[in-house]
């Protein structure tokens, strides 16, 4: 009795695992519209300083934030690693690095550092045209 009580606990949870993980899956793209807080149409300097508020969103308490960053013969010895190495660094935001993302029209952030959490950005004239958001908590082979 005990071992068909076991055998169809595990069967529901494998029969459920698979539903939890397509009710989780984000895959999808805003072009009008709003999205996650951000307005399509915003202008660079906007959606940077709402950044911190807008991504502490989308994460849970114990997640950080990331950016991917190209490793420069500038950065190599503060960061150890060797230059044109893409390295992921947790940004704060500050005033001071918007120069940074103002010249870029594309701007990708990762929750702990996964290709499989991500929010990306796309600016058409230095105004926000598609937001971007992908989630899964799987891997296919």
């Amino acid at each position: 009795m005990k071992i068909r009580i076991i055998i169809t606990i595990l069967g529901s949870m494998l029969l459920i695992y698979p539903i939890y993980l397509w009710l989780t899956y984000i895959d999808e793209t805003t072009s009008s519209g709003s999205a996650y807080g951000l307005e399509i149409g915003s202008s660079k300097q906007d959606v940077y300083k709402s950044l911190s508020r807008i991504l502490g969103q989308l994460k849970r308490s114990d997640e950080s934030v990331f950016i991917e960053i190209k490793v420069t013969d500038d950065t190599a010895r503060d960061l150890a690693t060797n230059p044109d190495f893409n390295v992921m660094v947790e940004p704060q935001f500050h005033e001071i690095g918007f120069s940074t993302f103002e010249k870029k029209d594309t701007w990708t952030f990762y929750i702990n550092t996964s290709y499989f959490n991500s929010l990306k950005l796309k600016f058409c004239n230095d105004k926000l045209c598609e937001i971007y958001r992908h989630r899964k908590y799987f891997e296919l082979p």
